[in-house]
């Protein structure tokens, strides 16, 4: 609780001396009984402004702390970090500070002045009623507000989420802070946990592996203690059981961060970020394991400890963790290692500290989805069975080559991007005076493929009722004329049957990534009206998938980063704030990515087949091929490179805060920012264009690397301002615009795109209130906003499907969480988006048979359906190309529009605490074309943790009614046909020891 003026004074003065006096009710002095001595907290508190250490510490422990501004101006407060209990975390906060604190309540504690270390120390002492009258704060009402409870939310700070440390109820954005004890009561490890406890972060899977985030329903960055981070496409899970605080950005970033993406941004905070303090010459830390579904095992530690380097105080804190287990779908390993240390010495030289550190990763897991997904799946379970029809493995390898693709299964004509063996395109039908027809519209053509009916006239034995043959030629015809023979499944093993929902098709082997990032800060904040930090960040990473859908790929990008930034704050003669920021940087981005694509596979795989093979994932070797990281030779039955690419880019920016006290009631906060960037990028000759040339001679050689080199600029800016009303509210109105890298999410830039611009921008408006009622233990935010991609206005721009996807959204999010007591906490959230495509550009989206128009095959003598109409195209890619400018079909889907989700926790004096907690996901569509329906979803989640001493066990159970739910795939390419049927109900068990 911060007091100014000689209020303050005369209020904690009079609450350190009255209710310090011997009473039946209040403790004394320092007294604290031997059980509160034995509770120990899990303390993290950087360094800096004593004020913002002791607002922490209040946060963390539940003691309500007051003191007076004016006693601590310019006092520094150190790290205090580790688990200790609240009276050592006190001393360690005040030591040399010349202050001292007073137990005046068993919830609260005053910090005054100590005599004796601050003889001059000026305490304002009340003369008489006149006194108490000018302070215009009676004094019995001072002393009767030390009993209030604590007024933890409206102590909760973030100086990462614009760059500038503020309150988070004064904010004037969206943002969600979850702090340790929130990460671990609610187990959150991944990244689709986040939606159990933030608004906003619901996110589709890429082919079941969540590295990267969407923020309201479209692409954000990922922050390393205020450093961006590389683009994490998918190949390695983001492990957020690493992280002791994670921050959730709404909106494109602030003037200070540089560039970055329209949704937002998240800031994980490791583990081992902040080590325990020099002063403390007590090593503490814990162990941990942990069991689990699908054979779960986990081990983690955290130790931190002082060192002394020279004649330099230091401290350190290591963390690791390592996973090894498997997941809800089948033969998909989840073995992740992580490493991370920090290292502070204070001084490191002047009055600079140094705070530097790291985190490594290693892992290996296997992407999959489920294929072959219909509405009568979603619905009941309902699986179409059967395998192909044409065997391409003509060599007898047990994996199809692009040769023996080609001969195989023959286009018809020249080979193109859309006319390959298993990839071809359908127009969009129109009516009689060219009007594009609805999806419910499209007409039902009776009849079958050429290829296929002449393969059932050479192999009558695969159609033995002959009722196929008997529908004739016929169905929907592809843009290039015939549908090749790789198409279609075989008759004869074709049939309806229950899904496993375990048995995932779409499998990609064998992911690997190799993760390091560093960092260098070195910080003066001794004076916390003017402190400079520079820090050096470096991210590094090594991703290999080898997937025999085909697709492989190895990716190796590296960032390097410097950022200074310099603040000041400073105070007019009438007691007004002014603060300004400063921050410069340079960015050095080399990304290089080699890969072979076709995933032609998705659906060939029937899971239900009697072949299932959990190792292979039931892939048989007429729906496995090779890909160009085993075998690259065409001529040897291998699988070409297709793209090979590289992207260097060097950024240089400048940016500003200023945050204006325009009336004891109203802020003004402004930022501006300017980036300058060189983007070159190269398409290696070497590789093949598997679209051209001949099924005879498929594929054509690059000769000769293709490049393009360009330098651009984009401008941002910011504007928000904030009024404070009666009762703690704060109401904010907030307009931004952005620059944006429109990069993918391989981090590689398109050639194209660096000759057209490779800097786009974005635009926000925001209007919100926030406040921390009930002296400090209710919180709410409750904003509604409009954010966009802006400066794109054709559908033909060559930049519209950048991973900064050309995207409107609309929404609005309300947040609530009250902890009225140490004993029990509630939080809530509601939040309602729509994204459109603006503009609405032209795409080709994977659908199935049916969707295009090809009719059932049925038998007349009993109407039962022999050969569903889906069966036509499982054995390729069916693509339907979307026409720029169909409002029908301009709605980004994948994520529920409306979302809900609450927690509840309840402890005990024994050491219990209760958790539970839910989630409502409104239903939604796989893709946009709205083929496939996803139903709403309740999910729910309970835990119990017991703490006795220096042990704690948490039992966590997920899911735990067992809800059938599903996520949709990233993107929009791959349409309706393959998605994520998420986990059914499953637990954890985990032991910690403290030390």
């Amino acid at each position: 609780m911060k007091l100014s003026g000689l209020s303050g004074c005369l209020a904690v003065f009079a609450g350190a001396t009255v209710l310090a006096q011997p009473s039946a009710s209040m403790a004394s002095d320092r007294a604290w009984s031997e059980a509160e001595r034995a509770r120990a907290f899990d303390f993290r508190i950087p360094p800096g402004a004593l004020a913002d250490a002791l607002d922490r510490f209040s946060e963390q422990s539940g003691l309500q702390v007051v003191y007076s501004l004016e006693w601590l101006e310019r006092k520094r407060a150190p790290v205090v970090a580790g688990r200790m209990s609240a009276e050592q975390a006190l001393d360690s906060l005040l030591q040399g500070s010349g202050m001292r604190w007073k137990r005046v309540t068993a919830g609260a504690v005053a910090v005054v002045p100590d005599a004796e270390s601050s003889p001059d120390a000026s305490v304002p002492r009340a003369s008489g009623a006149e006194d108490a009258a000018q302070s215009h704060i009676p004094l019995m009402d001072s002393v009767e507000a030390l009993a209030l409870p604590q007024p933890r939310w409206s102590n909760l700070h973030s100086s990462f989420a614009l760059g500038i440390n503020k309150r988070l109820i004064e904010t004037p954005r969206a943002v969600t802070l979850v702090q340790e004890e929130s990460l671990d009561d609610n187990a959150v490890s991944a990244i689709d946990d986040l939606a159990r406890v933030a608004p906003g972060t619901f996110t589709p899977t890429r082919f079941g592996i969540q590295g990267g985030i969407d923020i309201r329903g479209v692409p954000g960055d990922i922050f390393f203690r205020g450093m961006k981070r590389l683009n994490l496409q998918g190949h390695t899970p983001s492990l957020l059981s690493a992280a002791s605080s994670i921050e959730i950005v709404r909106g494109p970033p602030s003037p200070i961060y540089g560039m970055g993406r329209i949704g937002g941004y998240i800031n994980m905070v490791p583990r081992a970020s902040r080590a325990v303090p020099a002063s403390d010459e007590t090593r503490r830390g814990w162990l941990e394991a942990t069991l689990g579904s699908y054979q779960h095992r986990e081990a983690s530690f955290d130790v931190g400890g002082p060192l002394q380097l020279g004649e330099r105080s230091a401290s350190y804190d290591l963390y690791g963790s390592v996973v090894d287990s498997n997941s809800y779908a089948r033969n998909v390993p989840l073995d992740i290692k992580v490493f991370q240390g920090a290292l502070s010495v204070e001084p490191m030289f002047g009055r600079f500290r140094l705070e530097t550190g790291l985190n490594l990763q290693a892992s290996r897991t296997a992407g999959a989805l489920l294929g072959r997904v219909t509405q009568a799946l979603i619905d009941d379970g309902t699986y179409v069975r059967g395998t192909p029809l044409v065997n391409l493995d003509l060599d007898g390898s047990q994996a199809i080559g692009l040769k023996e693709l080609n001969t195989a299964s023959p286009v018809s004509g020249a080979l193109g991007p859309n006319n390959q063996p298993l990839r071809q395109a359908w127009a969009w039908p129109t009516d009689a005076q060219g009007h594009r027809l609805l999806l419910s519209q499209f007409p039902t053509v009776p009849g079958i493929p050429r290829t296929m009916y002449d393969y059932l006239v050479a192999h009558p034995e695969a159609d033995p009722t002959g009722l196929l043959r008997g529908q004739g030629v016929g169905g929907p015809r592809p843009a290039r004329g015939a549908v090749p023979a790789g198409f279609a499944l075989d008759p004869s093993t074709v049939s309806y049957d229950t899904l496993d929902r375990r048995r995932f098709a779409a499998y990609e082997r064998d992911l690997r990534a190799d993760l390091y990032t560093a960092y260098v800060d070195l910080i003066d904040d001794a004076d916390p009206d003017a402190t400079m930090k520079n820090q050096l960040f470096t991210d590094v990473m090594r991703q290999y998938k080898s997937s025999n859908q085909p697709f492989g790929t190895e990716q190796t990008p590296w960032v390097l980063e410097d950022k200074f930034t310099l603040t000041r704050r400073l105070r007019s003669a009438s007691g007004l704030e002014r603060s300004f920021m400063v921050s410069t940087n340079l960015r050095y981005t080399d990304a290089h990515t080699r890969q072979c694509t076709g995933d032609f596979s998705t659906h060939r795989t029937d899971v239900m087949a009697s072949t299932w093979d959990n190792g292979r994932n039931g892939m048989t070797p007429n729906a496995t091929f090779t890909n160009c990281l085993e075998n690259s030779d065409i001529q040897s039955g291998g699988y070409p490179v297709t793209y090979d690419e590289r992207t260097r880019l060097l950024e240089l920016g400048t940016g500003a805060l200023l945050d204006l006290e325009l009336s004891p009631h109203t802020r003004l906060l402004l930022g501006a920012r300017l980036d300058v960037s060189r983007a070159s990028t190269v398409e290696y000759a070497g590789t093949t264009d598997v679209g051209a040339g001949t099924s005879a001679n498929p594929g054509v050689l690059a000769t000769r690397d293709r490049r393009a080199s360009a330098w651009d600029a984009g401008a941002s800016w910011s504007a928000s301002l904030t009024r404070s009303l009666p009762g703690n509210l704060h109401l904010y109105l907030t307009a931004a615009r952005a620059s944006v890298v429109l990069d993918g999410n391989d981090n590689i830039i398109d050639r194209a795109v660096v000759e057209a611009g490779h800097i786009g921008q974005s635009t926000l408006f925001e209007a919100g209130i926030k406040g921390a009622p009930l002296s400090g233990d209710l919180f709410f935010s409750a904003a509604v906003y409009r954010q966009q991609r802006s400066g794109i206005h054709s559908p033909t721009d060559v930049s519209v499907a950048a991973d900064a996807t050309s995207t409107r959204t609309r929404g609005w999010e309300l947040e609530l969480a009250w902890t009225p007591s140490p004993h029990f906490s509630a939080s809530f959230y509601a939040a309602h988006e729509k994204t459109v495509f603006d503009p609405n550009y032209s795409i080709g989206i994977v659908v199935d048979a049916r969707t295009l128009g090809f009719a059932d095959v049925v038998d007349p003598a009993t109407g039962k359906v022999v050969y569903p109409a889906e069966a036509f195209l499982y054995g390729g890619r069916a693509i339907l190309v979307l026409p720029a400018g169909m409002r029908e079909y301009e709605e980004k889907q994948g994520t529920p529009n409306r979302q809900m989700g609450f927690n509840l926790q309840l402890s005990s004096g024994a050491g219990l605490k209760f958790l539970f907690g839910g989630n409502y996901f409104s239903p939604t569509y796989a893709s946009r074309l709205k083929v496939v329906r996803l139903p709403q979803a309740y999910v729910f989640n309970a835990g119990v943790q017991w703490t006795r001493g220096a042990w704690q066990v948490q039992l966590d159970g997920r899911n735990v009614f067992d809800a059938r739910y599903y996520r949709a795939k990233t993107g929009d390419r791959l349409g309706d046909v393959t998605l994520t049927a998420m986990p059914e109900a499953n637990w954890l068990l985990s032991v910690r020891r403290n030390f």
